[in-house]
């Protein structure tokens, strides 16, 4: 039974590539991590991890032992799930990735209603994690924005999510406002550099090129960009629609929309549904369409 004590470290250490990663994602010091790992190989007698590499990798015993690892503790977590599942009321500690500039708009709001409805209930988000792995990063739900959820996936949809062109009053009045896709070309626009957003603006049927005066990867940077006066800014619309109906901000060529996208509760596949989950995304679900998204 020895050896079980070291799995979760040894999996981490693998997963991280180094022992520093594997202490700061285990919150430990890095001196545990290092003897546990010492002291599962010499139980063991066997090297699982090649130290001679800058990144740390496992030998070929290593690699078979930590699919077995992995698998075990995918079935640990399980099985501690579903016995959750049976309690009624929402306990532990809940683990959400959300996008990027989604949880500082939406979720955290949505929050200060529900926490106080849930005293034995926390809440861990994880935020700008478009590509975390629910079941291997130990998350119980994450929130997507996306046009269709892969095959296979267990979703739900939330509401609704639409790019739409902003700029704040101040610019239009001293750049003039665009009326047809080929006016981009004269105006200053701020590109978001993760998405085919950066450089190329798909309007109706109208693919536009565009040279972006400024480019980010932060949406706050984008909406902060926008309401400075910057330039044209493309943003989802659940982003922007307290600074539209404040007047900071206008839509413009509105009559030429974008592709929709849906913005949906992502379940790790392997798991029940546990009350803590149903809870939130409940609640999440409604308080999202009281205000405007309506899925």
């Amino acid at each position: 039974m020895q050896v079980f004590a070291g799995i979760e470290v040894f999996v981490a250490v693998v997963e991280a590539g180094s022992v520093t990663g594997a202490a700061a994602r285990l919150q430990a010091a890095k001196s545990s991590v290092s003897e546990t790992l010492r002291g599962l190989e010499e139980r063991l007698g066997v090297r699982l991890l090649d130290r001679g590499a800058r990144r740390l990798r496992p030998t070929e015993a290593g690699e078979a032992f930590y699919a077995r690892c992995r698998r075990l503790l995918a079935e640990e977590e399980a099985a501690r799930l579903e016995v959750q599942a049976l309690q009624r009321a929402p306990v532990g500690t809940l683990r959400v990735a959300v996008p990027d500039g989604f949880g500082e708009a939406w979720v955290v709001p949505a929050l200060a209603d529900f926490l106080p409805d849930n005293p034995a209930l926390a809440v861990e988000l994880v935020e700008a994690a478009a590509h975390a792995r629910l079941v291997e990063d130990s998350l119980d739900l994450a929130i997507r924005v996306m046009a269709t959820p892969a095959a296979g996936q267990v979703v739900r949809r939330l509401g609704r999510s639409q790019a739409i062109i902003v700029a704040s009053p101040a610019y239009l009045s001293h750049r003039g406002m665009p009326t047809t896709p080929a006016d981009l070309a004269a105006h200053a626009c701020v590109g978001f550099s993760p998405l085919p957003w950066r450089d190329t603006w798909v309007l109706g049927e109208e693919s536009v090129a565009v040279r972006p005066v400024l480019l980010t990867d932060s949406s706050a940077s984008l909406r902060a960009a926008a309401l400075a006066g910057i330039g044209l800014v493309a943003l989802p619309d659940w982003s922007v629609l307290d600074a539209l109906s404040q007047g900071r901000l206008r839509q413009v060529l509105a009559e030429l929309p974008t592709v929709p996208k849906g913005i949906y509760a992502v379940y790790p596949t392997n798991r029940l549904i546990t009350p803590k989950v149903r809870a939130f995304v409940d609640h999440l679900a409604r308080w999202v369409r009281a205000r405007g998204l309506a899925a």
